[in-house]
């Protein structure tokens, strides 16, 4: 599969052989692909915030520590037109350390915002002493207007490979609590900069 993973209907994805629902909460819901090699999730929610919104949040690598708790260092290496290199260190429970330097990109297809994103290590900093690389991580956002607009239907997908022996189990338990709450950090990240952006047009108007 690409790295930059193509958009499919979120029932085709989960009606495909492999795929199991594992959890969710606040109307966010996980499944993971049983058959995978690797750890594949996939987590189908709204956010009550409109689709560029809610990319602008997702895009915003140096404040990812907002969206996950996971995350304990994200810097932006290279900057382009639509798109960014950037290294990111994540803190796990019982495992050590991993990290990796991801290529992201972002763009639109009619009605479809998308963010996506994989690793690319040649582009960022050497391996450190007590810290695991990783070597596979791909991922998907794909952001569509709900309730004219003011909300969005948000699709994730990734796919993971930690390194390691990382029980399958611990792996389903987390992920159905963890991707819920990292639409819950993006969507009240996305209320803030809706906020802002209302109160500094008001200001003008005056």
């Amino acid at each position: 599969m690409s790295p930059f993973l193509a958009w499919l209907p979120l029932l085709a994805v989960t009606m495909a052989p492999g795929y199991k629902h594992v959890g969710g909460k606040a109307g966010v819901e996980v499944y993971r692909q049983m058959q995978s090699p690797v750890i594949e999730l996939l987590a189908e929610g709204e956010i009550d915030a409109p689709p560029s919104v809610v990319r602008d949040v997702l895009i915003d690598y140096p404040n990812a520590r907002k969206s996950s708790d996971h995350v304990a260092e994200s810097r932006v290496i290279t900057s382009g037109q639509r798109q960014l290199v950037v290294y990111q260190r994540l803190n796990l429970p019982v495992i050590a350390d991993r990290d990796f330097t991801l290529r992201a990109a972002w763009g639109e297809r009619g009605e479809l915002t998308w963010v996506r994103f994989s690793v690319d290590n040649t582009t960022g900093p050497a391996a450190r002493d007590g810290i695991v690389r990783l070597q596979t991580l791909n991922g998907s956002w794909d952001l569509r207007p709900a309730r004219g607009g003011a909300a969005t239907h948000a699709v994730y997908h990734v796919q993971i490979d930690l390194a390691g022996s990382v029980p399958m189990w611990m792996v389903s338990g987390g992920a159905a609590k963890d991707l819920p709450k990292l639409f819950e950090n993006v969507q009240k990240q996305a209320r803030e900069r809706s906020a802002t952006a209302s109160a500094a047009n008001g200001r003008r108007s005056l």
